[in-house]
């Protein structure tokens, strides 16, 4: 239950510190939504495009829904410009999450949607 003090402590914070504290824990929780969301541009595909190329790659056509919905995230959040654009393309060969140049970040981030698809 909310008291009056309760009420004027919480009006005394600025509304851009809670919705930083939001983005903190979302980006805490592994969350890579709102990365994609802040990455997404005019010249970046959207979600569902990446998911698209994902299933007509013959090498993760099969991996659940979920999992595919991760790395597509990873994808627009992590890998670079070129890799993304191959991997629309349908190149074959192409995943950017086995570059050695990945950040710790970016490792974990790629584990995370690996554990969705097992």
């Amino acid at each position: 239950m909310r008291t009056a003090a309760t009420v004027t402590t919480m009006a005394r914070i600025p509304r851009w510190t809670i919705i930083l504290a939001a983005a903190v824990v979302a980006s805490a929780a592994g969350t890579a939504v709102l990365g994609s969301v802040l990455t997404a541009g005019p010249d970046r595909p959207d979600r569902a495009e990446v998911i698209a190329a994902l299933k007509r790659d013959p090498r993760t056509a099969d991996v659940p829904h979920p999992a595919a919905e991760c790395v597509a995230d990873w994808y627009l959040t992590y890998a670079p410009d070129d890799q993304l654009a191959a991997l629309l393309d349908g190149a074959d060969g192409v995943d950017a999450t086995t570059e050695a140049n990945l950040s710790p970040q970016a490792q974990t981030a790629i584990l995370e949607c690996l554990k969705e698809a097992t």
